[in-house]
């Protein structure tokens, strides 16, 4: 075979050939050696320093000391893995072999001729192997390959640690051994499935060296390498999803029985599915089966109304059930029975709690009938009373002016006839008529306010009182008050009842001011809870709040006629306009320092 021939051979077999005259320190470098060094064969002399210079440096303390062994003759042959540094900078793994083939005299090797193989993408298979190796071998998770028989061929590191055993003690086990859930007589089936399947997830324990039985979720694949076939699978602890899972069919179980002892109706849809409890049997007389879908529920329920009651239902549903509806229900034995719905929805369904409110709605309707008797009675009552006290008051009143006129002609026509006693006494009697006929008008006009129609507008509550204060002043024009009107108070009501008001409490606070050296009266309006309320305020005399609760009553005086004259009906009458108004009134005081009157107008 001639060079020529050989050297073709020796470039096809390898990625390239070398010949190294030792004598002369020279190599001879093939097109694919150079190629794969990235030097090309005029641009680079090649010898002993050049290849050393190019072997990458982490690697040359392992491979330059062969080298000259091989120089020295220590070496017949040697075969080195290491990196080159190219010409373009970049590195590549090589397999590089060489022998020694002539030697002189004194033994030493005089020609060397060897091959280079680039081995780079091997390397970094072998690299990413190590990598999944370790990623695998690291792997929280516990990962076991098994072959047909059920033998444990490999098993991670935390399958070790997680059941208690050596790696060499788990590759001398079986599947079985590991798993109690699968014995030897199953496995065979098994991977059949995984096989055919190609894998499956499934739920299992794992038992350990101890004894002890963890719950494990385990995915399982088949996995032909060639020719040979595995089952790997992977084990993650589930022991707190099982936990959590037993606790939430404990927790479901109670409810369930709390759900089916519930004294009300309550049921569950899920789609069409309909799930009710005793209670609904027990109101409507079906049992579960006939009612176990919203067809049957409303179908049996309602009959020819059905159609209409479950519009009124899916409306409810669109809404979002907020509002409880009263819906009737026909019992089995064709009674009727109303019940309270109340429906809460959720992703996928709804829940209903039914509620029988017949015997209550019987009662609340007897309720309401009694109490409209009891109030026709009461306006009728009241109408003979107002009208018997409209009637006495105004027949009251003539011979009421016949006594005070009577007594005035004896004052005037006969004073001189009389003596002490006798003028006292007819004084007396004229000053009680006159005060018998204050009480005549209180309690005409109080039946007057409790009869007529209120009218009621926006009005200036500022503005009445203000032109009420004016008169108090022209009648006591010797008097200096202080009236104190906040501007803009409105209010809605009877703009005559609202002047009545304002009269008899200004009235009050002028009269309970005249003892004070600089009377004060204000008006003004405050914001409690929402709400707007009037308020009138004096720094009279005040009175004791112990009495509170009589203030308000006809013919009611906390002072006597000697301090303050009036018949006591002026804050009845407040009274009465504030409650016709649909308001509320109250006092505030403290003795010797004044009294607050509030009132709001419904």
């Amino acid at each position: 075979m001639n060079s020529d021939r050989l050297a073709l051979i020796l470039e096809t077999a390898t990625d390239g050939f070398w010949d190294w005259d030792l004598r002369a320190d020279r190599l001879f470098l093939s097109e694919g050696y150079r190629t794969l060094i990235g030097y090309s064969s005029d641009e680079t002399f090649i010898d002993s320093v050049f290849i050393e210079a190019i072997v990458h440096p982490d690697d040359r303390p392992a491979c330059v000391p062969v080298i000259r062994d091989l120089m020295d003759g220590g070496r017949i042959s040697a075969t080195l893995e290491y990196r080159i540094l190219r010409g373009d900078g970049a590195t590549v793994w090589v397999q590089a072999r060489g022998t020694a083939v002539d030697h002189d005299d004194a033994g030493r090797p005089a020609r060397m001729v060897g091959t280079i193989f680039d081995i780079t993408a091997r390397k970094r298979n072998e690299e990413q192997l190590v990598l999944m190796g370790a990623v695998v071998d690291d792997a929280t998770d516990e990962i076991f390959w098994a072959d047909r028989q059920g033998r444990l061929v490999y098993v991670n590191r935390a399958a070790c640690e997680n059941l208690g055993y050596s790696r060499e003690e788990l590759l001398s086990m079986t599947v079985s051994d590991v798993d109690p859930l699968v014995p030897s007589d199953r496995w065979p089936v098994m991977w059949e499935t995984v096989r055919l399947q190609g894998g499956f997830v499934m739920d299992s324990v794992h038992r350990t060296r101890d004894g002890r039985d963890i719950p494990k979720e385990i995915s399982v694949r088949y996995a032909s390498i060639g020719g040979r076939e595995i089952v790997y699978g992977f084990a993650r602890d589930i022991s707190e999803r099982k936990r959590v899972e037993e606790a939430l069919r404990t927790s479901e179980h109670r409810l369930r029985l709390m759900v089916e002892h519930l004294p009300a109706g309550a049921a569950h849809r899920e789609g069409d599915r309909l799930l009710v409890n005793r209670a609904v049997e027990e109101i409507t007389g079906y049992r579960r089966h006939e009612l176990d879908t919203l067809d049957k529920w409303f179908s049996t329920i309602y009959g020819e109304q059905a159609a209409e009651v479950r519009a009124v239902y899916e409306a409810d549903r669109a809404a979002g059930m907020r509002v409880p509806r009263i819906m009737p229900v026909r019992r089995k034995d064709g009674t009727i029975r109303h019940l309270e719905f109340f429906g809460y929805q959720y992703e996928s369904g709804e829940v209903w709690l039914l509620h029988d409110v017949t015997d209550r709605r019987a009662v609340e309707e007897e309720i309401r009938r009694l109490n409209a008797d009891l109030e026709a009675r009461v306006r009728e009552r009241t109408a003979d009373l107002e009208s018997f006290c409209h009637s006495v008051s105004h027949d009251l009143r003539a011979p009421l002016r016949h006594i005070a006129g009577y007594a005035r002609m004896l004052q005037e026509d006969y004073r001189d006839r009389l003596d002490d006693t006798g003028r006292h006494c007819l004084s007396r009697i004229g000053r009680a008529a006159v005060n018998m006929g204050e009480l005549v008008d209180g309690l005409l006009s109080l039946s007057h306010i409790s009869r007529e129609d209120i009218e009621r507008r926006n009005v200036s509550l500022s503005s009445i009182a203000r032109s009420v204060g004016r008169e108090l002043s022209e009648r006591e024009p010797d008097r200096k008050v202080e009236l104190e009107v906040a501007d803009g108070i409105n209010g809605c009501g009877d703009p005559r009842l609202l002047r009545i008001l304002f009269e008899n409490l200004l009235g009050n606070a002028w009269k309970f001011t005249a003892r004070v050296e600089r009377p004060k009266v204000e008006f003004r309006m405050e914001s409690r809870d929402g709400k707007n309320v009037y308020v009138v305020r004096d720094n009279g005399v005040g009175f004791d709040m112990r009495y509170v609760h009589k203030l308000f009553g006809s013919f009611e005086r906390l002072h006597g006629p000697e301090e303050f004259s009036g018949p006591g009906m002026g804050l009845a009458i407040v009274r009465r306009i504030v409650e016709r108004h649909g308001g509320t009134v109250r006092a505030e005081s403290e003795i010797g320092r004044g009294a607050a009157f509030s009132f709001t107008l419904g």
